[in-house]
């Protein structure tokens, strides 16, 4: 077996190819360099270099949430509200990673696995970054857009304000 045959057949390094034959490295790089083009030469250090790093080899395997270097956490959604990564026993947004962080917030002070459907979650200070369980308040979709209908200009009104409110409006739909 020679140089031809194990750079063209195999995954070992120049190195490695070296110490099988029996070769300085010096001799196996000069006969690869004067053999091979250097777009081959590159293209097998590429392919060579992905599969050293594949399965049990990739130092990346396992590395999930803040064992990943590049974990960020708490994230925008680009319109004002934070998004976190979705906890196991969150069932609502089914295939997404994350979810609004106010969500999360409420779901745990309620005892809820998700916000039911046709309900949203109000800032009561209209600040969607607050996600403070004191400022957080569930309502249904039409209940909510009534609520900021009625309240145009207002700035803050108190969580115990809204759910008075929101019980009166409640009470005379009854």
């Amino acid at each position: 077996m020679d140089i031809k045959h194990y750079y063209e057949n195999t995954q070992l390094t120049l190195q490695q190819i070296a110490d099988t034959l029996g070769l300085g490295y010096k001799a196996v790089f000069g006969y690869v360099k004067r053999n091979y083009s250097s777009a081959y030469r590159k293209q097998r250090k590429v392919a060579n270099y992905s599969k050293s790093k594949q399965g049990e080899a990739n130092p990346m395997l396992g590395k999930k949430l803040e064992q990943h270097p590049r974990y960020v956490g708490v994230v925008s959604d680009g319109k004002g509200y934070l998004l976190v990564v979705k906890p196991e026993w969150y069932t609502g947004r089914k295939g997404s990673n994350h979810v609004f962080q106010h969500h999360v917030v409420l779901c745990e002070n309620e005892g809820l696995t998700c916000i039911p459907a046709g309900y949203v979650v109000h800032h009561c200070d209209k600040n969607p970054q607050n996600n403070d369980y004191s400022n957080l308040l569930m309502m249904r979709m039409d209940e909510h857009a009534k609520w900021h209908n009625s309240l145009e200009g207002a700035t803050t009104i108190s969580k115990e304000s809204t759910a008075k409110w929101l019980e009166a409006q409640r009470a005379s739909n009854s």
